[in-house]
């Protein structure tokens, strides 16, 4: 008897478990958390059209049964932007032809090219430059003058081509091609003057050309004759742009004082788009400065010259903030990139001074702006990132 006694209280306790199994699994199920579906969601593009995405691995041809079939997609020409890079890029340009931008890759410097629509992308040379800081193109666009930080030292070559390199001088502080892209001028400190120096478009023969103290300029290079020089930009501290002719030997104030005085000058040198700011780096002003008429006409856009570009001579196009905090002092702090502006993208008209709105949506800090002469493609950087887009202005 007490053998089948243990043999019944085994049997209970085998059967409460299974019991309790099947209780287990049913709580679970009904209190498990959903899993979520496995399809990727649909990203939103930037002009507001959705971009329906397929199943991962799956392809027409071995569709398994109960898949809808693929829907219809926009075709990537029907986008109107497009980011064409997923890593920071520095100075880009069009090529000769202008059907493709050129850029440098800030990591490690290799020179790529890339179609409008990003759909063929290639390696042009695979320079390694540490430090890389700005690449100058010259007007002809089959050269670059490249600069690095090598320790405390700015130091510059000349990339040719895609392979041939020639050494600049160190501590150039400025560079501009010629209208023709013949000749390289560029700035080189000197005791307590810098020296305007051309040499031609390999680099060799140069030749002082002007000395003057203004130390923290730049220049532009507009007409066969005419340079201008600028000083730093500053909402704390005025500046001034002067010309200097190489056939008269002259050097003229043209315009100043003003408090952030920076320029950028239209293809045949005969304007350009001048932004400056009221005392503090407040009240930022943007104007269209002609040089036959030697004076300026306000603009009611406001943004700085060095996001604009020239599209010919009759159109510029810009990135222009939609809000300036209060706080903000421009241009230092943009420069410094303390502050990144959200922007909206405008067209100004030259001959009427109009300006109308070309693109509003998404949040880009647009840098180095490019623009083909028939005015359908606008390039830039997005500066929050480095990263290259492309936007068709036209459809």
């Amino acid at each position: 008897m007490p053998d089948f006694n243990r043999r019944k209280r085994i049997i209970y306790i085998i059967l409460g478990i299974v019991v309790l199994g099947v209780i287990g699994f049913w709580l679970y199920r009904l209190f498990a958390p959903a899993v979520p579906s496995a399809e990727p969601q649909a990203p939103v593009g930037i002009s507001g059209r959705s971009v329906a995405v397929p199943p991962t691995g799956i392809t027409e041809e071995a569709r398994p049964s109960g898949i809808p079939p693929l829907p219809d997609l926009p075709s990537i020409a029907e986008q109107k932007l497009i980011r064409l890079t997923d890593f920071a890029v520095i100075s880009p340009s069009l090529n000769k032809t202008e059907d493709k931008v050129l850029f440098y890759k800030k990591d490690g410097g290799d020179l790529l090219a890339s179609d409008f629509r990003g759909a063929q992308q290639e390696k042009l040379s695979n320079l390694t430059i540490v430090g890389l800081m700005e690449a100058v193109w010259s007007t002809g666009r089959d050269r670059a003058a490249v600069f690095y930080l090598d320790l405390d030292s700015i130091k510059g070559f000349l990339h040719i081509g895609t392979s041939s390199v020639a050494i600049l001088p160190s501590g150039i502080t400025s560079a501009a091609w010629s209208p023709d892209g013949k000749s390289l001028a560029y700035l080189l400190p000197k005791e307590d003057l810098i020296e305007l120096v051309a040499a031609d478009a390999s680099g060799r023969n140069p030749r002082t050309v002007f000395r003057t103290p203004l130390t923290d300029s730049r220049i532009a290079w507009i007409t066969p004759d005419l340079f201008i020089f600028s000083s730093a930009p500053s909402g704390l501290a005025e500046g001034y742009l002067f010309s200097f002719s190489r056939r008269d030997n002259s050097f003229i104030r043209i315009m100043g004082p003003a408090f952030g005085l920076t320029g950028l000058w239209s293809p045949d040198g005969s304007a350009a788009l001048v932004s400056s700011t009221g005392r503090g780096g407040k009240k930022s002003i943007l104007s269209l400065y002609r040089r036959s008429a030697a004076k300026s006409e306000a603009l009611t856009a406001v943004t700085l010259s060095e996001k604009c570009a020239w599209a010919g001579n009759d159109t510029v196009f810009c990135g222009a903030a939609r809000d300036i905090p209060a706080n903000v002092i421009l241009p230092d702090d943009y420069l410094r990139g303390e502050f990144s502006s959200a922007d909206r993208i405008i067209a100004i008209d030259v001959k009427t001074a109009e300006v109308s709105e070309v693109f509003n949506e998404g949040l880009f800090d647009i840098s180095s702006p490019l623009v083909t002469k028939d005015k359908k493609y606008l390039l830039f950087v997005n500066r929050i990132d480095g990263t290259l887009w492309s936007l068709k202005l036209q459809f």
